[in-house]
Parts: structure tokens; sequence; C-alpha cells
């Protein structure tokens, strides 16, 4: 269980240490975690220890939320405030991804369809 805890911090801190160096506008625990599943592919999967860690990780993971909930509680006001703009802003970036989505799987579609086939 030390390995695996050990192995997500450490791709953690070399994802945050890269977007502190390079600048980049991607959180650096999504950069760890892109690493991560990276070293997965390659090694052909997690470790026992590994999978075993992440699985009663997950089991916890409503608990993440609850700092959420809070924040939208003590927001509340701002949120009263906002809320069109909010609900708009979730509206068309729904609209957006969903049109995106639809296009590039048309378009991935009929490159596999017009391709010959291989021998």
């Amino acid at each position: 269980m030390l390995a695996a805890i050990s192995t997500l911090l450490l791709f953690q801190f070399i994802g945050e240490t890269l977007a502190t160096v390079t600048h980049v506008p991607v959180p650096g625990p999504l950069i760890g975690m892109v690493l991560l599943l990276a070293w997965l592919m390659v090694r052909g999967g997690p470790s026992a220890g590994l999978e075993s860690f992440g699985r009663s990780l997950l089991s916890w993971l409503a608990l993440l939320f609850v700092p959420a909930a809070t924040g939208l509680v003590t927001g509340l006001r701002l949120l009263e405030a906002d809320w069109w703009r909010i609900a708009l802003a979730i509206v068309v970036s729904t609209a957006l991804g969903l049109a995106t989505t639809g296009w590039l799987m048309d378009r991935l579609t009929r490159l596999i369809h017009d391709r010959p086939e291989q021998p």
C-alpha cells in the first residue's frame, strides 16, 4: 500500500513540477494523471497493490464532494446574483461539447469506413 501511495504522489509531484516549470495552463494533477496513464499503459496495467489501493480510494470518493457542497452553500449569494450566467455557461458548454463529440465521431467513422481494407 505504501508503494501505491508513493506512486500516486510521485506522479502528482511530477505533474505539479512540469506545470510550474513550463507555465502551461493545465493543472499539475491532471498532467500527473496523464503521465500515470501513459506509464500504466507501457507497463501493461497497474500492479495488484496499486489497483487495490485505487479501488479503496474510489470507495471514499463521495467525501471529496463535501468541500464543494460546502462552498456552494457558503457562496449562495454569489450564485443568486449570477445564476443565469452560470446556467447559460453550462448550457452552451454542454451543447458545444456534444456538437464537437458528434462531429469528431462522424469524421472518425467516415475515415474508418473510407479506408481500403488491408489484406
